[in-house]
C-alpha cells in the first residue's frame, strides 16, 4: 500500500468511526435497558470536548516556541498537525461519560459499555491518518525484508516508512479483547474500561517513540513529545487509582520507573549521548536504533502488565464485598 494525501478519506473515516462507535454503544445501552439517547448525546458532547481538548493539548505544546510569533493565530486553526490525538481521545471519553451522566447512568457503567465501541472509533480514527500524507509515520526503512504492509508503507517516490498509524489501529483492535472480557460477579464498575485504557496507553507509549510528528519536540524537553507526557500522566492516574482501590502499592513506583527508563532510551536514541560512554563502548552508539527499539517494546509490555495488575481487583475490593 502507498501513502495518500486525501483529506476527504480522512474525514470519511473519522465520521465512519464516530457512527460505528455511537451505534454499537447505543445497542449496548439498549441491551442493559438503559436510555439509548445517552449514546447520541454523548457523541455530540464527546465530539465537542474532543476538539477542544485536542486543540488545547497542541496549544500547550506550542506555548514555549511560538508564544511571541503567530501563537494566537493558530488558536482557531483546525488542522491535523495542530491537534493532540491523546487529548482528543480523553475529551471524547469525557463527553460520553457526561452524556450518560445527564441521562442518569453511573459513570463506571458508562465507561465499561463504551470501552469496546471506543476501540472501534480509535481504530478508524488511526486509519484516517492514512489520508493525511506523512502524519502517523515513523522513520525510513531501508531493509527490504521489512518493506511490507502493515509494517511499512511507501510514498510517491517509493521510499518505505514505518506505518506506525496502521500498527496503532491494529493495537486498538487487539484491545477489544480486554474491552469485551466480562469481569467476575461483584467486580467494581469501571474495571473493564480501566483494563482497556491501560493496554492502550501502555502500547501507545512505545508507538509515540517511533512517530515523527511535526511537533514531536516540546518545550518540556528536547527529546520527549508532549503526547508521550500525556500518555504517561493518564497511565499514572489509572495506576494510582487502581492501587488505591485494590490495596497494593508496588505498581506505582514500577510504572514510574518504566516511564523514566523510556525517557532515557528516547534520549539515547535521539541524541547518542557519547559523554556517557567510555572508550570501547562505540558499539552501543552504533546500534542505538536497534537497542532502543527493543527497549521500547519491552517497556510497553512492562507498562501494560504492571497496569493490568494495578487495576485488578485486590483486597480492598474484597473488603467492600464483605461489608
Amino acid at each position: 500500500m502507498m501513502l495518500t494525501d486525501s483529506p476527504v478519506f480522512a474525514v470519511c473515516m473519522m465520521l465512519a468511526g464516530l457512527a460505528a462507535c455511537t451505534a454499537w454503544y447505543a445497542l449496548r445501552l439498549k441491551k442493559e435497558e438503559l436510555p439509548v439517547s445517552a449514546a447520541l448525546l454523548g457523541a455530540v458532547l464527546g465530539s465537542l470536548l474532543a476538539l477542544i481538548c485536542a486543540k488545547a493539548g497542541y496549544l500547550l505544546h506550542d506555548l514555549g516556541s511560538r508564544l511571541f510569533e503567530g501563537y494566537f493565530e493558530e488558536v482557531a486553526a483546525i488542522e491535523a498537525t495542530m491537534l493532540s490525538f491523546v487529548c482528543g481521545c480523553a475529551g471524547m471519553t469525557a463527553g460520553m461519560a457526561l452524556g450518560a451522566k445527564l441521562r442518569g447512568i453511573r459513570p463506571g457503567k458508562t465507561l465499561d459499555l463504551f470501552a469496546a465501541p471506543g476501540c472501534v472509533f480509535l481504530c478508524l480514527a488511526r486509519i484516517a491518518e492514512g489520508g493525511m500524507d506523512t502524519l502517523g509515520m515513523g522513520d525510513a526503512v531501508e531493509a527490504e525484508w521489512l518493506q511490507f504492509f502493515p509494517i511499512t508503507m511507501k510514498n510517491g517516490w517509493g521510499e518505505a516508512y514505518l506505518s506506525v498509524f496502521v500498527l496503532e489501529a491494529l493495537t486498538a483492535l487487539v484491545c477489544l479483547i480486554p474491552a469485551l472480557r466480562r469481569g467476575r460477579d461483584g467486580d467494581r464498575e469501571g474495571l473493564v474500561f480501566e483494563r482497556t485504557a491501560v493496554c492502550l496507553l501502555g502500547a501507545q507509549t512505545g508507538w509515540e517513540m517511533l512517530l515523527q510528528y511535526p511537533y514531536v519536540r516540546t518545550f518540556i524537553t528536547s527529546f520527549v513529545s508532549l503526547e508521550q507526557v500525556f500518555c504517561a500522566v493518564l497511565l499514572m492516574v489509572l495506576v494510582i487509582r487502581g492501587c488505591v482501590k485494590g490495596g497494593r502499592l508496588w505498581p506505582v513506583p514500577v510504572t514510574a520507573a518504566l516511564l523514566g527508563i523510556s525517557a532515557f532510551f528516547q534520549f539515547y536514541r535521539d541524541n547518542k549521548i557519547e559523554f556517557l560512554f567510555e572508550e570501547g563502548w562505540e558499539w552501543a552508539l552504533d546500534n542505538a536504533e536497534t537497542f532502543s527499539l527493543i527497549a521500547f517494546f519491552l517497556i510497553s509490555a512492562g507498562l501494560i502488565l504492571t497496569g493490568l495488575k494495578a487495576v485488578a481487583p485486590g483486597k480492598n475490593d474484597q473488603n467492600r464485598k464483605k461489608m
